[in-house]
């Protein structure tokens, strides 16, 4: 007699809803997403003890029809599509009928729905995967699910759920995803009967950002509207001046379906290279409308994750056209130099250290001929100053739109120059007027929004390493041959690395030679290391290319490469300039592709805008 056997199809039914159902969280995914599907424009989710106990999705859409109600919990049951060709013109987010029937094999279930065509509704309660009762209620219009004692049935996998708080956290991101993915939805999560979340449900996505994320990042938002001959991109973006230490913030939605997706994530960081510090992540809303067909949903069980077939076009106008925007925007940190503008006392206010803060100015850094006018564009809290403890209570009745007071009278900003004509700098893309070297590391300047304050060292780092780019890919480079050549004694490991990227030291203009054993003679360097400690700042570029060579492609080994001699090669601070030099170094700057960041991403400059000027002496 063999031993091959066919398995029970309640065991059948438990084993394949692992595949659907791996924690409370997925279980809130795949109930939201049956309410959207299903017209809804009001959803509340309640939980009980991070959904091991309790979790109730209540909703106003259409309805189930009651002849439907058994169907709807077997599996392989759906209204959505008919045959494999649907699957490549998808407009709803579920479609393989196996949410309700997993669920019901590993939980205890009890629905009520009333279809919009009926006077009332039908009660169903499920248990282990059988119906246990069915029976007409009254009802209002829409669907309710209440799933208890998830994996009652199946103590191996009980046993691996988090603590209340963790399973708890990954329903608070399932939600918050789908609410910013549908603003015209009204969203309501609760915990443990305290409401965790409200969204206003006015179909505006900034709105609904600021009940979820908060104002800090709603303040600091970058719209994006993209449009390609395969894909379409809308939604917000973070500037540079809001970060995370984790991808957490990074969400991504194909035609409306928060997805993960490596082209999208890869891209997206690649826009905001060399413009957020190390470790870390922009926060993105990222909306990318494409055909149906031209993406799989069907890659993944949980439909988490899509994939592509067009992955180098859209990785191409995501990253190209999201760096053009971030490009166009000003991340100059402005200096606070008095958030309480209150003066009982009328005296000379102070600036401590505490109270300075970064904040994002819409105002464009370089003053042009085509100078934008200034952006009297309001701040969420000031748009919501009735928005009270993150809820949006009576939230259309109590908003409150406060308009910033507008200038008096343009004036025209040449004429208002007091300087001799020998600090005023004005061609065409680029004006300002300098005003001196501060403490020997610092140069000011006066724009039309206010005073600048730049970093010369980091300024002319970011400055040599452009132009150190420049000349590496044109193989353009100017050497300065040494009149006595340095020699170098390096470890086995050392030698490996430095022949291993020889070609590309080359190129960089760093020409050595073999000298037998270990050691090798340098001969040739860039021009911009000439009177500098040749010899240091290579065996500290060799011991760079040691530490990351083994985890870097070739790419970012000439990236690191160049990130270091560029450093190394600056203007150090505490150097004094004279005005022509500091003139000509702000110049170059302000040509570079980003003139706010380093290479290593930290801040060129900072402002002190006119405003925060006036209002700190006073004015």
């Amino acid at each position: 007699m063999g031993i091959i056997k066919q398995l029970p199809q309640n065991v059948a039914n438990q084993i394949s809803a692992g595949e659907v159902v791996e924690r409370p969280a997925s279980i809130v995914k795949e109930l939201i997403e049956n309410s959207i599907d299903a017209e809804a424009n009001k959803i509340e989710v309640n939980i009980s003890e991070g959904g091991r106990e309790k979790i109730h999705v209540k909703d106003n859409g259409t309805g189930i029809l009651p002849e439907d109600m058994e169907m709807a919990f077997c599996r392989y049951a759906t209204s959505k599509i008919k045959n494999i060709d649907d699957i490549y013109s998808l407009f709803t987010l579920g479609f393989r009928g196996e949410a309700l029937s997993s669920i019901s094999s590993v939980a205890k279930i009890k629905m009520i729905s009333r279809h919009k065509s009926k006077e009332s509704g039908m009660e169903i309660k499920i248990i282990g995967g059988k119906i246990e009762s069915k029976k007409p209620v009254g009802c209002q219009i829409g669907t309710e699910i209440t799933v208890r004692d998830i994996f009652y049935n199946t103590p191996a996998r009980y046993k691996y759920l988090k603590t209340t708080s963790t399973e708890f956290g990954h329903i608070s991101k399932i939600v918050s995803a789908e609410a910013a993915a549908y603003p015209e939805i009204q969203f309501k999560l609760n915990h443990n009967k305290n409401n965790v979340l409200t969204t206003p449900g006015n179909g505006k996505l900034e709105d609904t950002i600021f009940a979820i994320y908060g104002e800090e990042i709603a303040n600091n938002l970058i719209e994006v509207n993209i449009e390609d001959r395969y894909i379409k991109l809308n939604g917000y973006i973070g500037n540079t001046n809001i970060s995370r230490a984790s991808r957490s913030h990074e969400l991504f939605f194909v035609n409306k379906r928060p997805i993960l997706n490596r082209t999208a994530t890869s891209a997206v960081e690649k826009a905001y290279k060399r413009l957020l510090d190390p470790g870390r992540y922009p926060v993105v809303f990222l909306f990318i409308d494409v055909n149906p067909i031209l993406v799989d949903v069907n890659v993944h069980p949980a439909k988490k994750e899509v994939k592509f077939s067009r992955n180098q076009i859209i990785f191409d106008v995501i990253s190209k056209g999201l760096r053009k925007i971030l490009k166009n925007e000003n991340p100059t940190p402005i200096v606070n130099v008095n958030k309480n503008n209150t003066n009982k006392n009328n005296s000379q206010p102070k600036i401590s250290p505490e109270k300075i803060q970064q904040s994002f100015d819409q105002n464009t850094f370089l003053s042009t001929v085509n100078n934008k006018q200034l952006n009297n564009k309001n701040s969420i809290h000031d748009r919501y100053s009735s928005y009270q403890n993150k809820q949006y209570t009576n939230y259309i009745s109590k908003k409150n739109i406060k308009n910033n007071p507008p200038y008096k009278k343009q004036v025209n900003y040449e004429d208002n120059y007091e300087y001799s004509k020998e600090h005023y700098v004005s061609e065409e893309n680029i004006k300002f007027k300098y005003l001196g070297q501060i403490f020997n590391s610092y140069l000011t300047i006066e724009t039309e929004t206010g005073i600048k304050i730049i970093d010369q060292h980091n300024a002319h780092e970011r400055i040599l390493f452009e132009n150190l780019f420049a000349e590496y890919n044109s193989k353009n480079n100017t050497n300065q041959a040494l009149l006595l050549p340095v020699k170098i004694d390096l470890s086995p490991e050392e030698k490996e690395i430095v022949n291993k990227y020889k070609e590309s030291l080359n190129k960089l203009g760093i020409v050595f030679s073999d000298f037998g054993g270990n050691t090798i003679l340098i001969e040739e360097v860039p021009s911009l290391l000439k009177d500098k400690s040749t010899r240091n700042i290579i065996e500290n570029l060799i011991g760079n290319l040691l530490k990351e060579g083994k985890t870097l492609n070739i790419a970012e080994q000439k990236e690191v490469m160049i990130k270091y001699l560029a450093c190394r090669s600056a203007i150090k601070a505490g150097r004094p300039l004279n005005k022509n030099e500091s003139i000509k170094l702000i110049k170059d700057l302000l040509t570079t592709e980003n003139p706010y960041r380093c290479p290593h991403s930290r801040p060129i400059m900072i402002e002190i805008s006119k405003k925060e000027i006036e209002r700190g002496l006073g004015r």
